[in-house]
């Protein structure tokens, strides 16, 4: 436990640090926010039936930019060489990386996407499902970028974004569904109920998966 608590202090200085893993993601989520009345169109009507859509795909692409940094940083160093030597769970450790990097990478975007909802005259109706499911749904995605990011380690950068974005598509679906079932006034607790038990099935797979692939890569 003492070794765990560690790795996750550890993991937290280095993001703290290296403040483009999280700073990056932000800018480019607020950019294309601020854009799309531009670049798509000005009136209220046509943004407020696209806004659910537009928001999970603009979040999507944010965490893109961040999720090599959950091993990359290890990769250098050596010191996944080290984890892999060693008689740690190393699923715990996989785990403890993918929560860090959600809290730097998908958090902010969270909030941000709450707030800066109302550039895309999102109606206030919809807050609630947009919370809930990116809160489930963007978890969901980090593990994909867990996976992604150890089967891409030092490989070309668009590795691993042509990996996660075809498994990060259910989530994408059904989190805009969520959505849009509430703004049509019809029942959206299933949509969440399946973002839930994606998230609960593909934890263990994952990152049992994740610590193959780290596995694979280094024998």
């Amino acid at each position: 436990m003492i070794y765990l608590i560690k790795i996750l202090k550890k993991e937290f200085l280095i993001y703290s640090r290296k403040s483009s893993s999280f700073i990056s993601p932000v800018v480019f989520f607020l950019i294309s926010i601020s854009l799309y009345p531009i670049g798509i169109s000005n009136d209220p009507d046509i943004l407020k039936n696209l806004a659910p859509g537009l928001i999970w795909i603009t979040v999507l692409l944010s965490t893109l930019i961040s999720f090599q940094n959950i091993f990359s940083e290890d990769y250098e160093d050596g010191s996944i060489e080290l984890l892999l030597a060693s008689r740690q769970n190393l699923s715990l450790i996989v785990l403890i990386k993918i929560f860090v990097n959600w809290i730097f990478s998908c958090l902010p975007i969270i909030i941000l996407s709450v707030s800066s909802v109302f550039l895309l005259y999102f109606p206030q109706e919809g807050l609630k499902p947009l919370i809930i499911s990116l809160l489930i749904g963007t978890p969901t995605i980090c593990l994909f970028g867990a996976l992604a990011g150890a089967l891409s380690l030092g490989k070309n950068s668009i590795t691993g974004p042509a990996l996660m974005l075809p498994l990060s598509l259910p989530v994408l679906i059904l989190g805009t569904q969520a959505i849009n079932y509430s703004l049509n006034g019809i029942n959206f607790s299933s949509n969440i109920l399946l973002l839930t038990a994606i998230l609960v099935f593909l934890l263990p797979i994952i990152l049992f998966a994740s610590v193959g692939a780290l596995k694979l890569h280094f024998n």
